[in-house]
C-alpha cells in the first residue's frame, strides 16, 4: 500500500535497505524516493563495506521478536530494491540532503512528510527545514536520554540496552518531538550492531510509527518536549570495544 502523502530521502546505506524491506514486509511503502548517490568512492557513515555478509544467513527459528527487523538483505542495493518494489524514484548525485537540487526536488513534490535516511553526519539546514515539509527521522538511541552519535554503544555501557526513537527533525540535534520510542535488549552478537541491529531497531520503530499514523489518521506524540538528556559524540574505539565485549 503506497503512502500517498509520505516520501523518502535515502542514501544507499544498510539502514535504508533495512527500512525499505521492513516497510515492504508490512505492506506500507513510500510514494516516492529521492536517492542520494555518493559521488565519490569513499565509504560514508552508514554504508556497509563490500565484505559485509548477507545477514539473512544468520536467521534462525528462535529469533527474538524484538529483533525480527534486523534480519534483512544488507547486500541488495537501494535502486535494485526500489525497482523490485515498483517505487518511483529519482537519483541525485550528492551525499548532502541540503544540496540545492535535493531542496528543489522536495519543494516540487506533493508529499508533506519525508522519511529521512541519509548518510551519517549530515544535519538538515535552515533552507530545507523552511520548506514546510515534515522530516521523519528514526534516531539510533532512546530519547531524550541518549542524543548525538553512536549512542547505542553508550546505552549498552550504561544500562545494557539499545534504543530507537522516531522524531520530526528540527534545527537542534535530536531534539524534535518524539513520536515513538522503544528500548531493546542487547543482541547476542554485538559485532553486528552497526549494520544489522541498529538498522533493525530503527526499522521496527519506523514501522510502528507509520502504522500508528495509519491507524489514528494523525501523528500522535509520546513526548512533545524532547528536553534534557545527554549529547554524546562518536565513541572512542576502546570504549566501543568494551561495550561489545561486556557481558550481560
Amino acid at each position: 500500500m503506497p503512502l500517498t502523502d509520505i516520501a523518502m530521502v535515502a542514501g544507499d546505506t544498510s539502514r535504508s535497505r533495512a527500512y525499505l524491506q521492513a516497510l515492504d514486509r508490512n505492506n506500507i511503502l513510500p510514494n516516492f524516493v529521492i536517492v542520494l548517490e555518493n559521488p565519490s568512492q569513499e565509504v560514508l557513515p552508514g554504508q556497509a563495506p563490500d565484505t559485509f555478509s548477507n545477514v539473512l544467513n544468520e536467521l534462525t527459528n528462535d529469533v527474538e521478536e524484538c529483533w525480527k527487523e534486523s534480519y534483512f538483505d544488507a547486500t541488495k542495493p537501494i535502486k535494485v530494491l526500489l525497482n523490485e518494489l515498483g517505487i518511483n524514484f529519482v537519483v541525485i548525485a550528492t551525499k548532502d540532503i541540503n544540496n540545492i537540487d535535493v531542496i528543489d526536488c522536495i519543494r516540487e513534490r506533493n508529499e508533506s512528510v519525508f522519511i529521512y535516511s541519509g548518510f551519517g553526519g549530515v544535519i538538515l539546514g535552515k533552507s530545507i527545514l523552511s520548506l514546510k515539509k515534515k522530516f521523519l527521522h528514526v534516531h539510533g538511541g532512546y530519547l531524550p536520554d541518549f542524543k548525538g552519535s553512536t549512542t547505542n554503544y553508550y546505552s549498552l555501557l550504561v544500562e545494557n540496552t539499545m534504543g530507537a526513537s522516531s522524531i520530526f527533525l528540527n534545527e537542534e540535534i535530536d531534539c524534535g518531538p518524539i513520536i515513538f520510542r522503544e528500548k531493546f535488549p542487547e543482541p547476542n552478537n554485538k559485532l553486528n550492531i552497526d549494520y544489522m541491529y541498529d538498522s533493525g531497531a530503527r526499522a521496527k520503530v519506523l514501522v510502528k510509527t507509520i502504522n500508528d499514523f495509519i491507524k489514528f489518521g494523525t501523528w500522535k506524540f509520546e513526548l512533545s518536549d524532547n528536553l534534557g538528556g545527554e549529547t554524546y559524540y562518536i565513541i572512542h574505539p576502546v570504549l566501543k570495544h568494551i561495550a561489545i565485549l561486556a557481558k550481560k
